[in-house]
């Protein structure tokens, strides 16, 4: 008996797939992701279709009110999909016939799957792209209100993880705004640069006889305009890369700062404390409290990061045109948006909620000697040194200071004096953290002043 075959495809075969063609080819699984994209399109498409003279009024109505309560359906969670329709698209044709009948047949006049996936695809990534954006504006909001919160707080700045410089806590904060405000900025040109609609490439190489209006459905999906080359549109995945890599981005900025959180918050440190509410304890020692949403971000970094290697590699060995490769694109995609989705809520609750240690950020600005560079250019500035003397001399004072167990501050003048002999009393006005911080007036830098500028800038960026 003749087995049954694919009922969009199956007329040029006499037999029905494998169980494990079934099992490698089937996407649903996955793709039904697209589902609100698709129905969007179809129902945009079969207005292109009527304005074409494909379908008449009475078909284009009958199917767009279907597709409407498809899309009702979706968001109420009942629509059922089925993997015995490999795909999103087969699932909504099949759906869109059990309501319609043969009619929903002709909404596939002119297009391909090809063009089809490339175009839900695109409108899903720019719909999380502006999500996105939003989580980085709220996390935005919470830095600052952070920063306000601990304006005045000093803590040691680090350079390979050694006591450098004094900075102002809400300056190292700040640093993150900037960051995550990059990220932002890409995400805005992403939405921009993939703002070109595939449909109505066909397979790749346009459509025949019908006049079908690509600048119409462009404008309709939300795009500035179509596709310039058919072979190129069906193909082109670089939208998903870039989006990728913004992802990449977005989950190394935040895992850095996880970094500094979970070395902040241990014994060694104690600058901050996290709440109990993003913790986790031991199942065999009673006193632990580990910073595990903290270390989440970290890993599920290494996550995101593989999915763009993923698709990378998907793509470097493929033939101009589409081929099935590139239904591989969308798991790694789905599965790095979700966990950059995790991270920023993690994150922005991780900011909000950690409690500041300032006194014992304020010790530890005071110890290794992190205002070296400010005892060297004072003695340029009052001495008239060259820098590299000067530079060579306050080393010999770190020296010094190192032997008697003491910070820069404690050496007596009699002890700096020998060292250089035109030192004078005035010296002291700059070797505290706080004077350190005080002078750090250049556009950017770390002091009060400049900082509290900073905050007012980019609460007008936001």
């Amino acid at each position: 008996m003749k087995k049954s075959t694919n009922p969009i495809w199956g007329g040029r075969f006499k037999n029905s797939n494998s169980e494990l063609l079934k099992k490698i080819n089937n996407s649903i699984s996955f793709d039904y992701e697209l589902a609100f994209q698709d129905v969007k399109l179809n129902k945009v498409y079969s207005e292109a279709l009527f304005r074409a003279k494909v379908i008449t009024k009475n078909q284009k109505d009958k199917i767009i009110k279907a597709l409407n309560e498809i899309n009702q359906e979706l968001i109420n969670e009942k629509f059922k999909f089925s993997d015995s329709y490999e795909d999103i698209h087969m699932n909504i044709e099949m759906a869109l016939k059990s309501k319609v009948g043969e009619i929903a047949g002709k909404i596939h006049t002119g297009k391909s799957r090809n063009d089809q996936v490339a175009t839900d695809l695109k409108m899903w990534i720019r719909e999380k792209l502006n999500e996105i954006i939003k989580r980085i504006k709220q996390i935005q909001k919470t830095i600052i209100r952070k920063s306000e919160e601990n304006m005045n707080v000093i803590m040691p700045g680090f350079t390979h993880l050694q006591n450098a410089q004094p900075v102002l806590f809400s300056h190292y904060l700040m640093s993150f705004f900037e960051m995550i405000n990059r990220d932002k900025i890409r995400s805005l040109q992403l939405i921009e640069s993939l703002n070109e609609c595939p449909l109505g490439s066909g397979a790749l190489a346009g459509t025949n006889f019908f006049e079908i209006d690509r600048f119409y459905i462009a404008k309709q999906l939300g795009f500035k305009k179509p596709t310039e080359n058919s072979i190129d549109s069906v193909s082109d995945r670089d939208y998903v890369v870039e989006f990728l890599t913004i992802l990449s981005l977005i989950s190394m900025h935040f895992s850095k700062l996880s970094e500094d959180f979970i070395i902040w918050a241990s014994r060694a440190f104690e600058f901050i404390k996290f709440p109990d509410s993003l913790c986790t304890g031991s199942s065999i020692m009673p006193q632990k409290k580990n910073p595990d949403a903290a270390e989440l971000i970290r890993s599920k970094t290494g996550r995101v990061f593989s999915s763009l290697s993923n698709l990378l590699i998907i793509q470097k060995g493929l033939p101009s045109g589409y081929s099935k490769d590139l239904q591989e694109d969308k798991e790694p995609t789905f599965d790095a948006y979700y966990s950059i989705e995790i991270i920023l809520n993690v994150a922005n609750e991780m900011i909000k909620s950690i409690k500041i240690n300032k006194e014992r950020m304020y010790l530890e600005a005071n110890k290794g000697f992190t205002t070296a560079t400010d005892l060297a250019d004072w003695m340029v500035r009052k001495l008239g040194l060259s820098f590299r003397d000067a530079h060579y001399k306050t080393g010999k004072i770190v020296l010094l200071a190192e032997k008697e167990k003491k910070m820069l501050h404690q050496l007596t003048l009699d002890s700096l004096k020998k060292i250089e002999p035109k030192i004078n009393k005035d010296v002291y006005d700059i070797i505290l953290p706080e004077k350190s911080i005080f002078h750090k007036k250049s556009y950017g830098g770390t002091s009060l002043k400049t900082v509290v500028e900073a905050i007012k800038r980019a609460k007008k960026r936001i």
